[in-house]
């Protein structure tokens, strides 16, 4: 059970804040080898902090759910103003920020480059570089770019960026947050924005994770450890949200930077002490 408590507590807080869950994956492993992890309980945890994402902007993902159908619609009477208003723009921005992380995904398995998903070095750089992305989010000028009239370039850098940040300690937060305020986001916006536009990469893995438990035809947990742990990953989601919101408007996201510099230091410290041993 306080396994299954620390995982949900650690899912909720890694998946949101710009610290990346992937990276401390990679260095926990290298570190105390690969641990045993129940299939069934990730697929709960994604869910979790996919719900955890609904609880904060659930007005905004309602409002993109109509408009959705409602563009369908237009488009289906031939109308061709129909992404026009606020809410359209806003349905299109996230439509073209996902696309960057299709193709990023599907080049990693075509290519086979699981293996640079799991290299602790990899992690050590890109930490390097989510730190770097920390420090600067602050000295960045603050920008009046909201769904009403953000340029269609920014929404390409945040996809790109997303893209990017499946490199194991690239945060996707932390990044697609960075691509937004230097694209001249409003920072609340580039906030909405940022994990909005991560639903679809958090619910993808999810599905096909939760395929992999069909396939297992077993949960191999007893449904009250899935339970708690959903809880409190998903508590815990929405606490890191919050946390996100209050910190990127008093510039304070370079606590997050020096984080991920120490991070670094430990990931080259164990790909040195550990990787090169083996």
């Amino acid at each position: 059970m306080y396994n299954t408590i620390f995982q949900g507590l650690i899912q909720g807080i890694t998946e949101f804040l710009p610290i990346s869950s992937s990276g401390h994956l990679v260095i926990f492993n290298t570190i105390f080898g690969d641990g045993e992890s129940n299939l069934s309980l990730t697929v709960c945890l994604h869910f979790a902090t996919l719900l955890s994402v609904f609880i904060v902007f659930r007005k905004d993902i309602f409002s993109l759910i109509k408009e959705f159908f409602g563009a369908i619609s237009d488009l289906l009477k031939g109308r061709k103003d129909c992404f026009k208003t606020p809410e359209r723009r806003f349905l299109l921005m996230v439509i073209i920020g996902t696309i960057p992380a299709l193709i990023a995904g599907l080049g990693v398995k075509l290519l086979e480059l699981d293996s640079l998903m799991e290299n602790i070095f990899t992690v050590a750089v890109m930490l390097l570089v989510t730190a770097t992305f920390m420090f600067l989010i602050d000295r960045l000028k603050t920008g009046t770019y909201t769904e009403a009239d953000a340029p269609y370039k920014t929404t390409l850098l945040v996809g790109c960026l997303q893209a990017a940040a499946i490199l194991p300690g690239l945060s996707r937060s932390g990044s697609t947050i960075f691509g937004g305020v230097l694209g001249g986001l409003n920072r609340e916006f580039a906030v909405k924005y940022a994990f909005i536009l991560s639903i679809p990469a958090i619910l993808g893995a999810g599905v096909l994770e939760f395929m992999d438990v069909l396939e297992a035809g077993s949960l191999g947990i007893d449904p009250f450890h899935l339970f708690v742990g959903f809880i409190v990953a998903a508590v815990s989601g929405v606490a890191s949200i919050k946390l996100i919101s209050l910190l990127i408007r008093n510039r304070k996201f370079y606590i997050f930077g020096i984080y991920c510099l120490l991070a670094a230091g430990i990931a080259f410290w164990a790909g040195t002490r550990y990787s090169l041993l083996t």
